[in-house]
């Protein structure tokens, strides 16, 4: 019954506060009615900035200090990041990325939202920061973009192996779809469209055998690999879109790839649907 009372006495004290924000009732008549139920006001509900600002009022002097010592490094690095040595930016972006990815794995088991947002945030800054050095060093016209974009799939899809975040695993697999275009458009400006088909369709069907062949071992490489492969089925449609390759195509092509996945899945729909599982 104490409970009982207890979870009711608590209801009633945010249907007070309601109230107040609502403007129902004068902000007087709030308090006396919050006073019936709390021993002290200061206990009442409050929003998300009340509770930042409580939180910060009960910080010690430590706190305080590392607060605003770690601030104060990070408006340092950033002022200052330019100037900096090629060797020194390169160490700064992977200790920073790294502490990302640590806390990521940290706060998985306990909280795999926070943990899959702590570990984004390290593959965002990681791409962020790479574009940014190779700004600065005069890289960004080369052959720079296609390095630090095959670093990246590396390490997403590392990341997303180790830590066993799906969705950071497929990005890493994006990435290298993206690389693959990438080249295939310095190197072959003008394919036939034989050629074209012939660029992605064997990936395909090679991503779709990996889903079946790892899906035991890694449960989760299943259901990214069988993503990439059907990402990498249309991928030809995609690539004649982009780069203006026999678009008067494109349209037929698709229909008639809609047809063959579709007849495919159901007639294996429960091969494939325990790969995704």
């Amino acid at each position: 019954m104490a409970a009982l009372d207890e979870e009711k006495r608590n209801l009633i004290v945010k249907e007070i506060e309601s109230w107040r924000r609502s403007k129902l009732l004068p902000e007087q008549y709030c308090d006396f009615l919050q006073n019936l139920y709390l021993d002290d006001l200061n206990e009442r509900p409050q929003g998300v900035m009340g509770t930042v600002l409580k939180k910060i009022g009960q910080a010690s002097g430590k706190q305080w200090l590392l607060s605003f010592g770690s601030f104060t490094l990070i408006c340092f690095v950033v002022l200052y990041f330019s100037a900096f040595p090629l060797a020194l930016q390169i160490g700064l972006t992977a200790v920073v990325t790294a502490a990302f990815v640590l806390v990521g794995g940290r706060l998985r088991e306990k909280n795999p939202l926070r943990g899959l947002l702590s570990a984004s945030a390290g593959m965002a800054f990681l791409l962020g920061t790479g574009f940014g050095i190779l700004q600065l060093n005069g890289w960004a016209n080369g052959s720079g973009p296609l390095w630090l974009l095959g670093l990246c799939a590396v390490v997403f899809v590392g990341s997303g192996i180790g830590l066993r975040f799906a969705l950071i695993h497929w990005f890493g697999w994006m990435a290298i779809v993206v690389l693959y275009a990438l080249i295939l458009s310095r190197h072959v400006p003008n394919p036939s469209l034989l050629e074209v088909q012939v660029f992605w369709i064997p990936a395909a069907l090679l991503f779709c055998w990996l889903s079946w062949f790892l899906h035991v071992r890694f449960k989760s490489a299943g259901a990214v690999l069988f993503a990439t492969a059907t990402i990498l089925w249309f991928m030809p449609e995609i690539y004649s879109a982009l780069y203006v390759v026999h678009t008067d195509w494109i349209q037929v092509e698709i229909l008639i790839k809609i047809v063959v996945a579709g007849v495919g899945m159901f007639r294996l729909r429960k091969q494939w649907m325990e790969w995704v599982a």
